[in-house]
């Protein structure tokens, strides 16, 4: 047998092994837990916050790292992060930063607030010049800080029950019927009810 052959022979031998071992773990029934995850009001503070700045007058788009309570300078647009937060890697990614933009020009457009990365349109810098949008948070992390991950509990799994399963102490008997303990099955075209079988006339 050829090296490849054998390799190929392996690897399939190397699978049916993974997948077996995953069936006799579905069936013992073994419980997992969930992954652990955070909060959706989970947030980690970063010490610097990158915008994008586009001057509509050239097209020129430019990638702006600015440190958390610094003031940075696009032409005549100045930049001021109060602060910077991003989600957790267990949680859909997003960042969020506290702006204050001020258009030096005569009569230029201001603004204070947050900006979402992952939803621009709920701040919008109302500008004829520029338009300004959050991109990301880089840097140390700061406060806020986000709280270790919780550690999920391995859920108890319950045992069978139902019309098909016997009660404990019971057997069944042909047909699938529960047949009480220390009893016998009942006789074939007998009713369940009768008065020998615990009924009622």
């Amino acid at each position: 047998m050829s090296f490849g052959v054998r390799k190929r022979v392996v690897g399939c031998l190397s699978v049916a092994c993974v997948g077996l071992s995953v069936s006799m773990a579905h069936a013992t029934g073994e419980a997992l837990a969930p992954p652990a995850i955070y909060p959706a009001n989970t947030w980690q503070g970063k010490a610097t916050a990158v915008v994008r700045v586009l001057d509509r007058l050239d097209a020129h788009v430019e990638l702006l790292s600015v440190p958390v309570g610094t003031t940075a300078h696009y032409k005549s647009l100045d930049i001021t992060p109060g602060r910077c937060l991003q989600r957790p890697k267990t949680l859909s990614p997003d960042a969020a930063g506290w702006l204050e933009l001020h258009d030096t020009h005569p009569d230029g457009a201001t603004f204070k607030g947050w900006m979402l990365a992952a939803e621009p349109a709920l701040g919008v810098f109302e500008s004829a010049v520029y338009d300004v949008r959050m991109v990301r948070c880089e840097g140390n992390d700061v406060a806020p800080a986000a709280p270790p991950l919780p550690t999920p509990a391995v859920p108890v799994l319950a045992q069978p029950s139902g019309p098909d399963a016997p009660a404990q102490g019971e057997s069944t008997g042909e047909g699938g019927q529960a047949v009480p303990a220390g009893g016998a099955a009942p006789a074939q075209g007998a009713s369940p009810a009768a008065p020998e079988y615990g009924g009622e006339y």
